[in-house]
């Protein structure tokens, strides 16, 4: 099969950026073959339209996260090829991994994505506070390293190359789709929303999508909690990176929920979105509000979200384990 348009690091974090056949720093950009779907566009030229899927809080292990990634990878095959894969945090629970050799890599992460329709996508994934920090045991560095493990299968390697987190906040251009992952675990300091916040606004993508695990905002389980984090900082850290993008993708809650833009008033073209019931759910509730100007919102069954960019149009579905496309929405610019 023709391999997918590459995608390229574009930077990571601490360091400058670049972007996929333009730019400097960081890895190096131009095509690669990081997929063996075939998709539209020929070898080395964008894709004239470009699918991503978004999960979160996968790390279980369990049947509901085998399930969901049958319909991954179904999906990836129906439409003729994704480009790659946004994991939004919370990939091992309880307690993240130790190192590269952790046994939970197998189960938790390369045996539930091996599948025809995602074998040879890059997933990039972001940290969640299941994978460090005070909630956790887990060592950050290990999901970093692991990356850059060769592929083999023997001691020091890895089962594939599907694993990209070149560090704990990066971006990548996919096409005209630019990703900026970044680790709300960490926002004590400024550095993260400096440097990120300059890559956003230095991008020249016709869509820019900033992903992390913790949301900003969310009618889910979390809301509470979630809260009291922004208070002590994380939500100035968010705003100050995906103000000026077109979407906020997170995970955390573990539901799925879209949020229409203007939410926030300071940042009135981007929306909100959580895709975090990858491998379970977890209800609300009963008393918690809806976030206003919520477009949807389920806690009732595991799932992930399909993004289908064309150059003026994102196609945005919620799909759930058994097949069933259980929201969609298309947004113009």
């Amino acid at each position: 099969m023709t391999p997918p348009f590459g995608v390229a690091p574009a930077g990571a974090g601490g360091g400058s950026s670049g972007s996929s056949g333009e730019g400097s720093g960081g890895a190096a950009s131009g095509a690669a073959n990081d997929g063996g779907a075939e998709v539209d566009g020929a070898v080395g030229e964008p894709p004239r339209v470009v699918r991503i899927i978004a999960i979160g809080d996968t790390g279980e292990g369990n049947l509901a996260q085998h399930q969901v990634a049958d319909r991954m990878s179904e999906k990836c095959l129906a439409v003729g090829g994704c480009h790659a894969v946004m994991m939004n945090g919370d990939n091992f629970y309880d307690h993240g991994v130790l190192d590269t050799g952790d046994a939970q890599w197998g189960p938790k992460f390369e045996q539930p994505y091996d599948r025809p329709g995602l074998n040879g996508l890059p997933f990039y994934a972001v940290i969640g506070n299941h994978d460090h920090g005070p909630s956790s045991s887990g060592v950050r560095q290990a999901q970093i390293d692991y990356s850059l493990l060769p592929v083999g299968d023997g001691p020091g390697t890895r089962t594939t190359d599907k694993w990209r987190m070149p560090a704990a906040y990066y971006d990548v251009r996919v096409g005209h789709v630019h990703l900026f992952g970044i680790d709300t675990v960490d926002f004590t300091s400024d550095e993260q929303a400096v440097d990120m916040s300059a890559r956003v606004a230095a991008s020249d993508a016709r869509w820019k999508i900033v992903f992390g695990h913790h949301p900003r905002y969310t009618s889910g389980a979390h809301a509470a909690d979630n809260q009291q984090l922004g208070l002590d900082g994380m939500f100035a850290m968010q705003r100050a990176i995906y103000c000026g993008a077109d979407m906020y993708m997170c995970g955390h809650d573990h539901n799925l929920e879209l949020i229409d833009k203007g939410r926030d008033e300071l940042c009135p073209d981007t929306y909100f979105a959580v895709s975090g019931a990858g491998s379970k759910t977890r209800p609300r509730l009963a008393s918690a509000p809806n976030e206003p100007g919520q477009l949807f919102y389920n806690d009732e069954t595991e799932a992930f979200a399909y993004l289908e960019f064309e150059e003026t149009a994102l196609r945005f579905e919620f799909i759930d384990k058994q097949g069933a496309v259980i929201y969609a929405k298309t947004i113009t610019k």
